[in-house]
């Protein structure tokens, strides 16, 4: 039988898995799988199940308002490995131990407590909406941060009551028992759209928030403050180092020490009379302003922000403004969620700031100033420029005051263009239709055992994914079998389909369809295409190829050129109407489901699990292995000779639908053996089992069997999984 090998390179966590080696040998194979000997088999054994690492001594991160974030694996459980045995009798050759993996585990989000989460992805790929709802189901428990927290009960069952820690001021969350197929066997890159207890999210909120963590109490007193989604502090350092640049980029400025009290822009000036600054200090009997211009070879004609785009998943983002004339470009890069807009906002205040801030003067005023410090406005008498004082100083009775020109009155930018927003993750992802279907073997996929195939999609625009899950219990348990994604395209007819040949093309019949969504597309393909495997479809119970599409509205094609009863479906080529189902048969966007030997002729129901799928019914299937039936056979003749009527077929095989030249077609079964019955005016009398395409029904048999004045022969070729196949019959009237 074919050996399949797999081998791990280091650890599975830190770089890609060993590739499956496979060794195929021939006739052994045949023996193997269908003889009933033969080594028994693996599928989807990892050889190495280590968790991967999280480091130990990383900071602490710390979230204000919404933004998205990865966490650091705080604790698991390893990775549990879970065997099903099938097969292993008889008549179903040597049995096959499936292996499956899932992991429990902790991530920690944020220190402090947070008022919750939103969305979800692992390795990128959203896996939970933002209203909460999973796009397949998993078990996973949020821990907010707060002081008083429990541990949590899983944990606590692995470590016990006395060594579990309940992580008190950490947000984290629990996953239990998450199935870790679809990433690779190994725990995903999870990030999380956190939501902050503390702050408005806002500069000010993020200001505040960090001071809490400090133990700092703050007054952050009146003036205005740049508007942002969320800010994320994760550097180690003082929290002075990251409360530095928010002051920095809201123009603020600090006021006073204990209490911790910071001024943004805004507000009314307070005028300076000119008798008041008339006070002089020595050596200086005439200026009552010096004013300068600094910096002004190095003048930022530009100021371009970084920052994560709400509008895009947080995805990294870059804004511009820019005034034309030649200098440096000012680059700031902000650990800050915001909209395109507010981003471009902030930075056009940050260029007119800059730009402002080079004009600087000192001003001397009486005592009676005292009240003045960093972040008051003036406004000098006989100017309407407002000065934001810097620093101020008392000496010999003076207040000295170094000022700086801001401007007040920064345009706000127009339209902005962030790029391409994938909006469609947040927006309802609507029912799923799921269709289950038992289908002849598709090309390039020669089943081995029974298969159902799960085309699942959705008529919303938000539909994305949905997970799959079956029941062979009648539906009293549920288990994830499958992750639907991108979707099967499938609709309905809009006309019946007229009966048409099975051995040629057929160049006069057409069918209208219509798509479920208008995301959904088909289009023509050349012959030699055709013929090669392309645009493969399922109308009804009949399973066709087509050429032709002609498009009529954004969800309606019409199609022609076709190749009808495809891959052993020539039964179903008449009685077509309106409304039957219409699933284009691409492997790739459906998931396979195979059941049992012994699941064979019993009912298993099928459910999608996606975040609009609460009330959507379940579909209920019996599995026929239609994929292990054997086809009919083909130009059955029946021809009478010296009374003697003798009837001749030709094999036709599942595993190989193709003709080829001097070669017959493949057995695909243990033994070459096919039943046929007689059925003489209308009645059965007599079934014989044969080794060879060939059968003879003489005079003798005749006269036992009563006569008649027709004879129908009906034959079928026999598989010891499924029994009898599809039947061909053919009737000679007796001479």
């Amino acid at each position: 039988m074919a050996t399949l090998m797999l081998g791990t390179v280091g650890r599975i966590f830190a770089g890609p898995l060993g590739g499956l080696v496979g060794t195929a040998l021939g006739g052994f194979v045949d023996r193997g799988l269908f003889g009933g000997g033969g080594k028994p088999r693996e599928i989807g054994r990892i050889g190495n199940i280590a968790v991967q690492s999280s480091a130990y001594g990383e900071p602490i991160p710390f979230v204000s308002g919404r933004m998205r974030a990865a966490g650091n694996l705080i604790w698991t459980a390893g990775i549990k490995e879970s065997a099903t045995r099938s097969g292993g009798g008889k008549r179903s050759g040597p049995s096959t131990t499936t292996y499956s993996y899932s992991a429990s585990f902790a991530v920690g989000l944020v220190g402090g407590r947070i008022a919750g989460l939103g969305r979800i992805w692992a390795d990128g790929k959203l896996i939970r909406e933002a209203d909460g709802s999973f796009l397949s189901p998993m078990m996973m428990r949020l821990h907010d941060g707060g002081e008083g927290q429990d541990a949590d009960p899983l944990i606590a069952a692995f470590e016990g009551a006395g060594g579990t820690p309940a992580y008190r001021g950490i947000a984290h969350v629990v996953f239990e028992d998450l199935p870790l197929a679809d990433y690779g066997n190994r725990i995903p890159n999870l990030t999380f759209e956190i939501i902050g207890d503390a702050g408005d999210g806002g500069i000010a909120g993020a200001i505040g928030a960090l001071a809490t963590v400090a133990g700092r109490s703050l007054a952050v007193i009146e003036g205005d403050f740049p508007a942002i989604e969320g800010h994320f502090s994760g550097r180690s350092g003082s929290v002075a180092d990251a409360i530095a640049p928010l002051i920095e980029m809201a123009g603020a400025v600090v006021t006073g020490v204990s209490p911790l009290s910071i001024r943004g822009g805004g507000g009314e000036a307070l005028p300076l009379p000119q008798a008041d600054c008339h006070a002089r200090l020595p050596g200086d009997e005439r200026s009552r302003e010096r004013r300068k211009r600094a910096g002004g070879a190095t003048l930022a004609s530009a100021v371009e922000i970084a920052f994560y785009d709400t509008t895009r998943d947080y995805q990294p983002g870059l804004q511009r403004a820019r005034r034309d004339e030649a200098g440096a470009i000012d680059s700031q890069s902000l650990a800050c969620a915001m909209t395109p807009l507010q981003a471009k906002t902030l930075a056009t205040a940050m260029l007119v700031r800059f730009r402002a801030r080079r004009l600087r003067a000192t001003v001397r005023l009486p005592w009676r100033y005292l009240a003045l410090g960093p972040g008051s406005l003036v406004r000098l008498e006989g100017d309407a420029a407002v000065w934001q004082v810097r620093e101020a100083r008392f000496e010999s009775f003076i207040v000295v005051l170094d000022l700086e020109r801001i401007e007040t009155a920064a345009t706000a930018p127009a339209t902005v263009d962030g790029g391409r927003a994938l909006a469609f993750d947040d927006q309802p992802a609507g029912e799923t239709l799921l269709r289950v279907l038992d289908l002849p073997s598709l090309p390039g996929d020669l089943a081995a055992g029974p298969r159902l195939w799960l085309a699942a999609s959705g008529a919303s625009p938000g539909w994305r994914r949905a997970g799959i899950e079956a029941s062979n219990d009648g539906g009293a348990s549920y288990a994830t079998v499958g992750l639907a994604e991108g979707g099967a395209v499938q609709g309905a007819t809009l006309s019946g389909l007229a009966m048409g040949p099975v051995d040629r093309w057929d160049g006069f019949a057409t069918v209208d369809v219509e798509l479920l969504s208008e995301a959904m597309w088909i289009e023509s393909r050349s012959r030699a295409s055709v013929l090669a495997g392309s645009n493969i479809a399922l109308i009804g119970d009949e399973i066709i190829q087509f050429s032709d599409v002609e498009a009529l509205t954004p969800r309606r094609f019409r199609l022609s050129g076709l190749l009808r009863g495809r891959r052993g479906t020539e039964a179903a080529v008449a009685g077509h109407g309106a409304g039957e189902r219409f699933v284009l048969l691409d492997p790739a966007s459906l998931v396979a489901f195979d059941p049992p030997l012994d699941g064979l002729s019993q009912s298993f129901r099928f459910r999608p699990a996606g975040s609009g799928d609460a009330a959507t019914a379940p579909t209920a299937i019996i599995a026929a292995g239609t994929a292990l039936r054997p086809l009919s056979p083909a130009h059955l003749r029946l021809r009478q000779v010296d009374g003697t009527v003798e009837a001749t077929w030709v094999r036709r095989s599942r595993a190989g639908f193709g003709w080829l030249d001097l070669v017959d077609a493949p057995l695909a079964e243990a033994i070459e053996a096919y039943r046929v019955k007689v059925v003489l005016d209308g009645r059965a009398v007599r079934t014989a089992i044969v080794a060879t395409s060939r059968f003879a029904y003489d005079a003798a048999d005749l006269a036992l069997d009563g006569g008649g004045s027709e004879i129908t022969i009906r034959v079928a070729q026999l598989s010891e999984v499924v029994g009898p196949g599809a039947i061909a019959s053919g009737s000679l009237l007796l001479i």
